[in-house]
């Protein structure tokens, strides 16, 4: 069937070029597809960190929001460490004596046990006022 083409055209150029047009398009296209590829990849391993990363920062605010609460409720049964998961909190109380009463103070700090950052992922501070009478 090629060759009676040529008989027919003459011309063995136009099709020589058209065949190495349709090889240069489709390794563009190929070039362009793993691109594509590339920064999709790229793009959806950079989503799945930020998610890991959310959920741990998630988890440590439930966790350092559950300390505050139990040091508001009673300061005196709060563990100056705590473990939960991959979760390490700790929570340093410090008094400060006022008139009638004492202000606690409590700072609670929450790290990543497996993470790669060596300081805290979350702080929070609170503090609770007892009186003289409430002692």
């Amino acid at each position: 069937m090629t060759d009676t083409y040529l008989k027919r055209t003459g011309n063995r150029m136009k099709s020589t070029w058209s065949s190495i047009a349709f090889i240069v398009e489709s390794i563009l296209l190929l070039v362009f597809l793993a691109g594509s590829l590339a920064v999709l990849t790229q793009v959806f391993s950079a989503a799945l960190n930020h998610s890991v990363e959310s959920r741990t920062l998630d988890a440590a605010t439930i966790a350092a929001t559950s300390i505050a609460e139990h040091f508001a409720a009673n300061p005196d049964d709060v563990a100056e460490e705590t473990v939960l998961g991959d979760l390490r909190i700790v929570c340093k109380v410090s008094d400060e004596p006022r008139a009638g009463g004492v202000m606690r103070y409590a700072d609670i700090a929450v790290y990543d046990i497996g993470g790669k950052t060596g300081g805290p992922i979350y702080t929070i501070a609170t503090s609770r006022y007892e009186s003289e009478d409430a002692r």
